[in-house]
């Protein structure tokens, strides 16, 4: 059975957020607060050009989806 997925972000000043949720229940499937987002995006697991895409693409990859 396919999961109904949702990707959120969220930015203001100094805070960060992005996100992965199931629409159903609205369980967080993973999250990267403030640095975690910073460093994803250093380390190369998120593309800031395409948050959405990469962040779906990381979850696969480490089985999450």
């Amino acid at each position: 059975m396919k999961r109904n997925i949702e990707f959120h972000t969220w930015f203001e000043r100094d805070r960060q957020l992005v996100e992965i949720r199931d629409a159903d229940t609205q369980e967080t499937i993973r999250a990267w607060w403030d640095g975690e987002v910073t460093e994803a995006i250093e380390d190369g697991f998120l593309d800031p050009r395409d948050l959405e895409g990469s962040a779906f693409e990381y979850a696969e990859y480490i089985g999450l989806l």
